[in-house]
């Protein structure tokens, strides 16, 4: 096959690709250029989830004739005059590919004006192709206005997910922006409504109560601690505030939005080890300042990842400050030290890093309902009111999650969560099928608040959250009015935690038909189940095994986790050595 050189247009195609992934790619490029310049105010308007729509207009520096035509070229950029310039970046843009990228996919519109001069310029592109380039009269600063994204590359424009996701990644994006900037004054209008209003803040902490709201700030519990590599400040859950989701999970390195990663991402787990149950997640806005020439931020086009020169370092400076953070210790302001992996475990206690059991020691991968429960269709002709098979003997709940119990002679051992979850789910399923959904209403309504991205995605699940015996209504710009729940889900604590956990459940997914989308909320309810922890009765344990024997798929969760463990008598046997 012969080799041949690509056209420019061919060229910036693929480019955009590596930068522009979908709307809100491009619209951080452009929130980023406008922080570069400068700006005290940052006024955003986007419409049909970005890709009729985006305009950034900011009160920033402004480009002069020159500049503005250099703007669109390819490598062009006013952040880096040569190669290690990289390295000591203090800017949030550096690539010099956004606007050419955006260019070479919609059409472009950019004004702007620099201050103290009497006149601006405008210039219009389409498909990376120049239109028009004229004098502009407008005031210091620069709108940039891309329309109809991805006209030119259907096929990207293919993968793109729903609207109410892409619009939750866009409102996610400027969020994110303007929880790390707080002395800049933000507006985010999406299809004619003001999602966002943060005025300039006195402080990181107004500014957060701004963006996040109150329901998730009260929640938090400051972070802080410096050497002289590194300062680290912030705020994390306490540890009573446990969250269902890891949406709430923000990291700012140099005050530029990055993701979590596996080694940070660890140390804050560990952190919180002793402290969070299972299945729950913390919450953390962690700010990072470190001198740029200890970090790489060139690993990746849309750079949301940073790979630090000193990563185990990191990793217990981290740790140890968190932790402390939550014990409410003094933090310490010296060199991080090392907090070997095993020296964190062994603060768990003795009795459970010693005796538990290893899951996979018992072949649970091979679990299956004749080989366990040979006896699951007797135990399912049992009466109501009788709640323990003449077969089936409880022996007793332990660390408030799990039960032991003798089902024909084998000893099983059922996660009482994921057992209730599958319980509840096959239930709610049925009534749903039946279209006779039991419904209970609420004595006293609720009235939610949830940050501008996940009202955003709720809102356009309301008909088929009614659809599936939830009564929720728009109470306020991002404030939800609930009245009644289905009653399979039983009393339900926190109907926040549940109605996130749909939301997430529905945000990757893209254009699903209506029937699955059902399915996952129904799924995503049921984890209002009993939840691990909780303690149950004697009573309540045999009727939790009882109902579980008559689903039928008894062996894992909606979820796909294990529900039961059997440990046989000849596996006991080997176990200590009496084979």
């Amino acid at each position: 096959m012969a080799i041949k050189i690509l056209t420019s247009e061919t060229i910036n195609k693929i480019a955009a690709g590596e930068v522009i992934e979908r709307p809100s790619n491009a619209l951080k490029e452009l929130v980023e250029n406008s922080i570069d310049a400068g700006s005290k105010t940052i006024d955003i308007t986007v419409e049909g989830a970005g890709k009729t729509l985006m305009r950034v207009r900011d009160d920033g520096t402004g480009m002069s004739r020159e500049d503005l035509a250099l703007s669109v070229t390819r490598h062009a950029t006013s952040k880096i005059s040569g190669f290690d310039d990289i390295y000591n970046l203090s800017t949030m843009g550096f690539r010099g590919e956004a606007l050419p990228s955006i260019a070479a996919v919609s059409n472009l519109t950019i004004q702007t004006q620099e201050r103290g001069a009497a006149n601006g310029w405008e210039i219009k592109l389409s498909g990376g192709k120049l239109i028009e380039s004229k004098a502009w009269a407008g005031s210091p600063g620069t709108v940039v206005e891309t329309a109809n994204l991805f006209f030119n590359t259907p096929a990207r424009a293919k993968f793109l997910k729903s609207d109410a996701t892409e619009r939750s990644r866009i409102i996610s994006t400027v969020e994110e922006l303007a929880a790390s900037h707080h002395a800049i004054s933000f507006k985010l209008t999406v299809d004619g409504k003001i999602l966002l209003n943060a005025p300039s803040a006195k402080s990181g902490f107004e500014r957060l109560v701004d963006v996040f709201g109150n329901d998730f700030t009260s929640s938090l519990t400051a972070v802080s601690a410096s050497n002289p590599m590194i300062s680290l400040s912030g705020f994390v859950t306490k540890t009573e505030h446990s969250l269902p989701t890891k949406n709430y999970q923000y990291l700012f390195v140099n005050k530029r939005p990055v993701n979590l990663g596996k080694n940070i991402g660890h140390a804050l787990y560990e952190a919180f080890r002793e402290n969070l149950p299972s299945g729950r997640h913390p919450g953390a806005v962690l700010f990072i300042e470190v001198n740029p020439a200890e970090i790489d931020a060139n690993i990746h086009p849309t750079k949301r990842e940073v790979k630090f020169s000193k990563e185990r370092e990191l990793h217990d400076f981290i740790y140890r400050a968190v932790k402390n953070a939550l014990t409410a210790a003094p933090v310490s302001m010296g060199m991080p030290g090392n907090v070997p992996s095993d020296g964190i475990a062994a603060r768990r206690s003795d009795f459970v890093s010693e005796t538990a059991l290893r899951y996979d020691e018992f072949n649970s991968a091979k679990l299956n309902q004749s080989d366990i429960f040979a006896v699951s269709s007797e135990a399912a002709r049992v009466g109501a009111d009788d709640n323990t098979a003449s077969d089936t003997k409880v022996i007793g709940q332990f660390f408030n999650s799990f039960i032991a119990a003798s089902i024909k002679g084998e000893f099983v051992i059922i996660d009482q969560h994921a057992a209730a979850e599958r319980i509840r789910y096959e239930r709610y399923i049925s009534e749903f099928k039946d279209k006779k959904i039991a419904v209970q209403g609420l004595l006293m309504p609720q009235t939610l608040d949830f940050n501008p991205g996940a009202a955003s995605l709720l809102k356009g699940i309301l008909p088929d959250l009614r659809q599936t015996g939830w009564e929720i209504e728009e109470f306020g710009s991002n404030t939800f009015r609930i009245s009644a729940v289905p009653s399979v889900l039983g009393n339900l604590r926190d109907i926040k935690d549940i109605l996130g956990a749909i939301i997430e459940s529905l945000s990757e997914e893209r254009n699903i038909p209506s029937a699955r989308k059902l399915e996952l909320i129904i799924r995503s309810a049921c984890r209002g189940s009993i939840k691990a922890g909780e303690h149950m009765s004697c009573e309540e344990m045999s009727r939790l095994i009882s109902d579980l024997l008559k689903c039928q798929a008894p062996f894992t969760c909606p979820h796909g986790r294990p529900t039961v463990l059997k440990i046989t008598l000849s596996e006991l046997r080997k176990h200590f050595g009496r084979t």
